[in-house]
């Protein structure tokens, strides 16, 4: 997989993906069940889970800066791995809703910025080896099937309890890793150019851009948070929403790895088109028919275009309209405004719906989300 003289390089960033991405696969699909079992409402699960995303709207600047500063990615990366797994332990001991958000509060501080501050570490120690990014980062895609399949079948056997666990688990492995990644000096850029970049935010495409990825990632809230528990509620086991979650993974994972440069035959507009029509009947196919469970796998099927190709979508469209000396700031401002305000509003809105009208009706506003999204496309075409 990796030549000789890379693997030093490449196999720690592999495994350290793989035990991030692992505990990713058991903390979002698997946590608010923990929640539910302790006895905390909808709202509340809403409102804890929506502290890992809010915190990617600031957060990762600030690990930015210090990481520049000390000039020593591994050593931030191995501060943020390291709290992350501290501020983890005691949720083991407590059950009541604000010593719980003040610990995810705690979490989110080092849990936001580890894969922008892995990314940044993986792109530059590969810089001079023959290793696509690609085949390190799917050592967390890999690492994800594994841990949301495997955890779903130790909930069927040990109980709900299992999650918090087996999050630190991961955690300490993942910490251990670090240790073996290879240090790369931090570049630092001079150049100033804040303003120039504004003045890219501010054209009519990029805003448009924006406000479609920030609702994107918000009609895919209420999946990210309260999917499992929807099954559960239907009667599926754990084992059953570990393998339903890994499909969508696992198809996401195939269109990352060979169709990445296929989108670039297709028009954009026609691309995102067909990510919001099918966010549409997902979303309502989720809400209303998950019982029937060929519906389901289907479901997760189009995962693999309302999640992964519109991300493959998004980051073609950073690269074009943002020169290369503004990609990372670009870059930056998708993943707060879209996946940090978009996706973190969406979880909280959902929390407090799911409450008020049920899981069917909070998925059918998902949909409503996307087909807002496909209206704003299509009107901007006509202009």
């Amino acid at each position: 997989m990796f030549s000789e003289n890379a693997r030093p390089v490449a196999w720690p960033l592999f495994f350290f993906y793989f035990f991030f991405c692992a505990l990713v696969g058991v903390m979002m699909p698997y946590i608010s069940l923990y929640y539910k079992s302790i006895g905390l409402t909808a709202s509340e699960i809403g409102r804890l889970m929506s502290t890992f995303t809010l915190s990617g709207i600031l957060i990762p600047h600030f690990w930015g800066w210090l990481t520049a500063k000390v000039g020593l990615p591994k050593r931030i990366l191995q501060i943020g791995i390291l709290g992350c797994f501290i501020a983890v332990i005691p949720f083991n001991w407590n059950n009541q809703f604000e010593t719980l958000w003040l610990l995810t509060c705690t979490m989110a501080l080092f849990y936001s910025a580890l894969i922008p501050m892995t990314d940044s570490l993986a792109v530059r120690s590969i810089r001079h080896l023959d290793v696509p990014y690609t085949r390190l980062r799917v050592g967390g895609s890999i690492g994800y099937v594994f841990a949301v399949t495997g955890a779903g079948f130790l909930i069927g056997q040990f109980g709900i309890g299992i999650v918090i666990p087996t999050m630190g688990v991961f955690l300490a492995l993942a910490v251990v890793t670090s240790f073996f990644l290879k240090e790369q000096a931090y570049e630092v850029n001079t150049q100033k150019a804040t303003t120039s970049f504004f003045n890219l935010v501010r054209t009519p495409e990029s805003m448009l851009f924006f406000g479609l990825a920030f609702l994107a990632f918000m009609s895919h809230a209420p999946f990210n948070v309260f999917f499992a528990v929807h099954l559960s509620n239907l009667g599926y086991s754990g084992e059953h929403i570990g393998l339903l979650m890994a499909l969508g993974v696992i198809i996401e994972i195939v269109l990352f790895l060979f169709f990445g440069n296929a989108i670039k035959r297709f028009d954009v507009v026609h691309i995102i088109t067909l990510c919001f029509i099918c966010g549409m009947v997902r979303w309502l196919l989720v809400g209303w028919f998950a019982s029937v469970v060929w519906v389901l796998i289907f479901t997760q099927l189009l995962h693999s275009i309302t999640f992964a190709l519109f991300h493959m979508v998004s980051i073609e469209q950073i690269r074009r309209l943002f020169p290369e000396r503004f990609a990372g700031q670009g870059q930056a401002m998708y993943s707060a405004f879209a996946i940090g305000l978009g996706g973190g509003l969406g979880m909280v809105i959902a929390g407090y719906l799911w409450e008020w009208i049920g899981g069917a009706w909070v998925f059918t506003l998902a949909a409503l989300v996307s087909s807002l999204a496909l209206t704003m496309l299509l009107l901007s075409q006509r202009r």
